[in-house]
């Protein structure tokens, strides 16, 4: 059976290759799809990215695989690497800036947004104008469709100042509208119109590098080279369209630099440095980890922290056995937690947590429920209890776990199952899909925690003196749910708490495909790691990070950090690369 497992973890470790990542100073693309797009269109009439690509992250995206993908910016737009059809249909989009920073609502997924207020800054990147617009003088005339004037003769008269106020005044130039666009019910210029009839972007198509147009045209003051100029203005759902009328004809269309401006508004940086700095937070004692890593606190004076998770914004998400939810707001100059805002609280023994598509899920005594943030501001307004049908197993047994199809599964037991037979409290793996709640394989021997990897389900086996076992967890209709062969098996005398498997790409000192297991013994605890093999042979298990009390939860940060709860040291501590080398 370990081979089989191994055969899948060895296939989404390929998967994973195919997103190779760079960082060199005479190539800093980040993908090489990316190189190939840019390069592409570098000879195009309008270049839509800019002289040199710029900082590149891992980004949350609740729709992407494991809820991030790879990103990188340039003075013009972002490059998104999508691969949601699977190794072999994975592409490259251009990120919906314009429509992000006039609409002040950070995409976090295809229907998952985060508040954030458009900024005020001129859309040319100069000082303050009154006549230059702004993003946020914008956001007062996009998304307000109007009427078809296409047939109109009458020429653009509107104009726009830096508050998104409106005007009539005579045109520079006169130019009417010529053609309507219903999807989005705006209505585009006569030489727009001509314009995107030329391809104007080589053979990328206009839809690709400008989305749908989401404003109407308006005349505006424009600055190139620091002169302002009467210019047409266009909010596109990726960039902005300017068209300057008194330059020479190869320079009268441009679009701003919506890529670093959008940066700044959502980091508060420049976008020129191509990878963040490695903080490691503040100093640690004894934490011992592998050669070319470092240890940190990133958090302390957590009573008994529990579960851990990445919030769909991408900050980290605390679970404490008293059944508070804390979140993590930012960090500080060290790399450590700044500061924390109340999550949801509430929770009767908790198990555990998972997410999924904007959705942070929990297990206590109550059954299995569910939380949202709506608003962006670090509390849930939303709360769903999804399951009272059975009893989560206690401890780290009963935490949830979701794989990438979106399927919920708990190990528990019927509610009441004490007043049932003795094979009705055998505890069994169920899958959740609200409101059914479905027994799958058949029933365990002393299970511990599970872990979802891909669409593959496994689960610690922890028999008796016997070491405890990684192995698979049937999702059929099977008789059996711990397959015979293990996958792993941990030193004897550890308990395991938690299990995951890596799956970030930014760091040689970290293999994708690593299974992680944070355990328990009898002298300290241990965070394990069994590294992906092929052919006949099963992972080698050995010691990742020592010097825990209790490790009880384990979680990757957006950036590739291993976060590590001890529950009995009220600590979570981070492990970081020393360097960031360029690769």
């Amino acid at each position: 059976m370990w081979k089989w497992s191994l055969f899948l973890l060895v296939a989404v470790l390929v998967t994973v290759s195919l997103l190779p990542v760079q960082q060199a100073a005479s190539a800093p693309f980040a993908s090489p799809a990316f190189e190939q797009l840019w390069s592409a269109q570098k000879g195009a009439r309008i270049d839509p990215w800019g002289s040199t690509p710029l900082a590149w992250r891992v980004e949350p995206y609740a729709n992407a695989p494991g809820g991030r993908r790879l990103v990188q910016y340039f003075d013009r737009g972002r490059m998104e690497l999508q691969s949601r059809g699977g190794a072999g249909n994975q592409d490259v989009t251009q990120g919906l800036l314009a429509w992000e920073m006039t609409t002040g609502q950070v995409a976090l997924g295809d229907a998952l947004t985060r508040p954030l207020a458009p900024p005020v800054m001129s859309i040319d990147g100069g000082d303050p104008d009154p006549g230059v617009p702004t993003y946020a003088g914008l956001s007062r005339v996009v998304q307000q469709p109007e009427a078809d004037r296409s047939s109109s003769p009458e020429p653009i008269s509107e104009w726009v100042d830096a508050d998104g106020q409106v005007s009539d005044a005579p045109p520079p130039v006169p130019i009417r509208i010529g053609q309507y666009v219903p999807a989005t019910g705006h209505n585009l210029p006569q030489v727009t119109v001509d314009l995107l009839n030329s391809r104007p972007f080589g053979d990328v198509s206009w839809m690709d590098v400008l989305g749908y147009p989401i404003s109407e045209p308006y005349w505006a003051l424009y600055r190139h080279d620091g002169a302002a100029s009467p210019s047409l203005i266009q909010v596109f759902q990726r960039r902005i369209l300017v068209y300057t009328p008194g330059l020479e004809p190869d320079r009268q269309f441009t679009v701003p630099n919506t890529g670093r401006h959008y940066y700044r508004w959502r980091y508060g940086a420049e976008a020129t440095q191509l990878w963040p700095d490695v903080r490691p937070g503040r100093p640690v004692q004894p934490i011992v980890v592998s050669p070319g890593l470092q240890a940190g606190i990133y958090a302390e004076g957590i009573e008994s922290p529990i579960g851990l998770a990445l919030s769909p914004d991408g900050q980290l998400l605390i679970l404490t056995a008293a059944g508070t939810l804390l979140k993590v707001n930012g960090e500080d100059a060290s790399g450590a937690a700044s500061s924390f805002t109340t999550f949801a609280s509430g929770l009767v023994n908790p198990r555990g947590l998972a997410v999924y598509d904007g959705w942070v899920y929990a297990s206590d005594d109550r059954g299995l429920i569910r939380f949202m943030d709506a608003d962006g501001d670090g509390v849930a307004e939303r709360s769903d209890r999804l399951s009272a049908e059975i009893s989560p197993l206690p401890g780290p047994a009963g935490a949830p776990v979701i794989d990438e199809q979106g399927r919920i599964f708990v190990a528990g037991v019927p509610r009441g199952a004490l007043l049932l037979s003795a094979e009705a409290q055998q505890p069994r793996v169920y899958q959740v899909t609200p409101p059914t709640v479905s027994p799958v394989g058949g029933e365990f021997r002393q299970p511990g925690p599970l872990m979802a990897w891909g669409r593959l389900l496994l689960a610690m086996e922890q028999a008796d003196a016997a070491p405890a076992r990684l192995v698979r967890v049937s999702t059929g209709d099977g008789t059996a749910a711990l397959a015979d062969e293990p996958v792993l098996t941990l030193p004897e005398g550890f308990v395991a708490s938690a299990a995951l498997v890596y799956s970030s790409q930014l760091w040689p000192e970290l293999i994708p495909g690593t299974i992680f297991i944070a355990a328990r013994g009898s002298d300290q605890g241990v965070v394990f790691q069994g590294l992906p093999t092929t052919g006949d042979f099963a992972p080698e298990v050995s010691e990742f990070a020592t010097g825990f009390i209790d490790p009880s939860a384990l979680a990757v940060g957006l950036d590739g950090t291993v976060y590590v709860a001890d529950a009995a040291a009220n600590q979570v501590i981070k492990i970081t690369p020393r360097t960031i080398d360029t690769r």
